[in-house]
């Protein structure tokens, strides 16, 4: 059986826990946000919206044990017509995109290559949350499509859908 801890999310799309299992980070794709659920205390079952808008799309996340800071992916680069869409009611949304999945790949909105990710500090009692650094490769050069991190030690290990290679940021 699965309980439900939120609902009515645009395509939670990355999740991680901190290191004592008091919240959970969302990666909410769609929306361009971050949202922080309570596990333990006071807050707990709260949702907390902690990165109102990321430059693009996040897909995945994790949270480095250590540090406390949660590492975001973004596979690709804002795309004007996708950030439009889904600015529309769901119900005409929902509709729109199901028109846009059926064109002709060469009709629907074009991704260029894109690497990008965000570390961010959840936020504690004391110190709200905040960016800490937006890590980009604006044109994919050397990875894109990012969707996956983890982290491990002083690195972060990236994990693409267009790479054919595991790439290795190292936070020294």
């Amino acid at each position: 059986m699965v309980d439900v801890l939120a609902s009515n999310l645009n395509f939670p799309n990355g999740v991680a826990v901190d290191k004592d299992e008091s919240y959970v980070i969302v990666s909410e794709t769609f929306s361009s946000r971050v949202l922080k659920h309570h596990l333990k205390g006071d807050r707990a079952g709260q949702l907390e919206l902690i990165v109102p808008e990321l430059p693009s799309f996040p897909d995945g996340a994790d949270c480095d044990f250590s540090t406390g800071l949660c590492y975001i992916p973004m596979p690709t680069g804002p795309i004007p017509a996708v950030k439009f869409l889904f600015s529309l009611p769901q119900v005409i949304e929902k509709h729109l995109r199901t028109l846009i999945m059926i064109l002709p790949r060469s009709l629907q909105p074009q991704v260029l290559p894109y690497g990008g990710m965000v570390e961010i500090y959840p936020g504690s009692g004391e110190v709200p949350p905040s960016v800490s650094r937006i890590f980009l490769d604006p044109h994919g050069e050397t990875i894109n499509f990012l969707t996956g991190v983890t982290v491990h030690e002083n690195s972060i290990y990236l994990g693409s859908l267009e790479n054919k290679y595991i790439g290795v940021y190292s936070l020294d």
